[in-house]
């Protein structure tokens, strides 16, 4: 029957204790006592049992009671904690001395500084690790280049080369050609000896020969072989020639220099010099010393 009265005083001196009972020590704060504050704050932190709002009370009280106690840098310490913790708290300035308010404040603020400056660093170190990684896929990318270029050297290398390409074919004159020719001649030294000529030549590689007649006032007629220097289109000629004029009884030769211009298939065109030495019977015809030049056309029928 004792043990039973016992009991259920007991059950009612605990029903009657103040909900805060756990936090004594924010009891001993308020009535001044900080030493034994700070003992019994200490105590409830190191517990288990207190609820995230509990502890963020306990820590708060302690740094209250630490800086009644004069321990700044300690108080300072539980500030900066309970501002990591619940940086959301704000110090109540009617429960709490102005120099504890602003040491909190102070507290929060170093705490944001040190925070900002570990997102700083944070951020730096991931923009270096993105630099550095940017780097490593431009290296990759210069080396798979690289690579990419040696492979299709080598496969280049491999592959059998075309034969260099052959020279522009430089067109050689016929071997064998047959050209009429038609000319107009004039002897300056002579005694008026202006005319037309026709001419057969026969060609064989760069070498001519050909057989003339020439209309004038004392006709005539003659023989011509020559060589064509060169190739292309415009080909330097020598000759020997050889002419008769029966109406004026002079016969001989001389030589002869002239060109050959070729600017279409077939059609030539004709310049000649020739200086020749007759044996005139009559002078009073005909000079025993002809100069002579002429220029024509002549057309390939072979």
């Amino acid at each position: 029957m004792r043990t039973t009265f016992l009991l259920c005083m007991a059950w009612v001196l605990l029903g009657a204790l103040p909900a805060d009972a756990e936090l004594r020590g924010v009891t001993l704060y308020e009535r001044g006592d900080y030493v034994r504050a700070r003992k019994a704050l200490e105590d409830d932190l190191r517990s288990a049992k207190l609820s995230k709002e509990e502890r963020v009370k306990a820590r708060l009280y302690l740094a209250a009671a630490l800086h009644a106690s004069g321990a700044q840098d300690a108080a300072r310490s539980q500030l900066e904690e309970l501002a990591l913790t619940a940086p959301s708290l704000q110090v109540d300035p009617i429960l709490f001395p102005p120099a504890f308010v602003a040491l909190a404040e102070q507290a929060r603020k170093n705490v944001e500084a040190q925070r900002q400056a570990v997102e700083a660093r944070r951020k730096e170190e991931e923009r270096q690790a993105q630099d550095a990684e940017r780097q490593r896929q431009i290296r990759e990318a210069e080396r798979q280049r690289q690579e990419a270029e040696r492979l299709a050297q080598e496969q280049a290398a491999a592959r059998p080369k075309p034969p260099p390409p052959e020279p522009p074919a430089v067109q050689e004159p016929k071997s064998v050609r047959l050209s009429p020719e038609v000319f107009g001649f004039l002897d300056p030294l002579g005694k008026g000896s202006i005319g037309m000529g026709f001419a057969l030549t026969l060609g064989l590689g760069g070498w001519e020969v050909n057989a003339r007649a020439l209309t004038g006032t004392e006709p005539g007629f003659g023989g011509e072989v020559g060589v064509l220097v060169g190739s292309g289109s415009v080909r330097p000629r020598l000759a020997l020639r050889g002419t008769a004029v029966p109406g004026a009884h002079a016969y001989g030769g001389g030589a002869v220099a002239g060109l050959r211009l070729s600017p279409m298939k077939r059609l030539t065109f004709l310049v000649d010099v020739g200086a020749e030495y007759l044996k005139v019977q009559d002078s009073s015809k005909y000079r025993s010393f002809v100069l002579s030049g002429s220029a024509g056309a002549g057309f390939d029928l072979l």
